[in-house]
């Protein structure tokens, strides 16, 4: 419930415009009850990031790779980070789209948060192509293009609203199933 209200209270004021006060209020304890747990402004804003960082990261594992073919693959993911961008707007805006870069460890921990998107996405390709024949720096480059696409794409969507996010998606599939039908595939 802290967690929550925090993470509405920072999507909606910023991390400086954020006052513990409101997230207390919004979350219906008290102040020194909301200092207990978190000692600080950025304590709490941290453990957001993680757990948000952590939902995403789950939903783009699931399910395991070898139990789908490369297309398939590619559907998921996609399908899974735009679940989790309209299950989750607030988490996805928190760690995209806020002034959070005011603190080092907030910049440090959505940066981590993105490297371990594009270190799934880079294993999944990984696992899908002819790494004899296939670069590994290939790979990470192609995932961090993959992932940058998705990125921008879904920031798109959530400030515009014009299309549906399934023709977002769909475009999104076909997209990423061209780049990566060129690839040679694991013999």
């Amino acid at each position: 419930m802290i967690l929550d209200a925090a993470q509405r209270t920072f999507v909606e004021f910023g991390y400086h415009g954020a006052l513990m006060e409101t997230i207390a209020e919004r979350a219906e304890v008290t102040k020194p009850i909301l200092y207990r747990h978190f000692p600080s402004k950025l304590d709490l804003l941290l453990a957001i990031l993680d757990r948000s960082g952590e939902e995403l990261r789950d939903a783009l594992l699931q399910p395991d790779p070898d139990q789908m073919d490369w297309n398939t693959a590619i559907r998921h993911s996609i399908h899974a980070y735009f679940s989790f961008v309209v299950s989750s707007e607030k988490a996805f805006r928190l760690i995209y789209a806020t002034d959070l870069n005011v603190d080092r460890k907030a910049v440090e921990r959505i940066t981590q948060i993105r490297s371990g998107i594009i270190d799934i996405v880079t294993n999944m390709i990984r696992s899908y192509t002819d790494t004899e024949v296939v670069p590994s720096q290939d790979i990470e480059v192609m995932a961090i293009m993959l992932v940058g696409m998705v990125e921008s794409t879904v920031i798109h969507w959530l400030n515009k609203r014009d299309i549906s996010h399934e023709v977002y998606e769909e475009n999104l599939v076909r997209a990423a199933a061209s780049i990566l039908s060129r690839v040679p595939s694991r013999p």
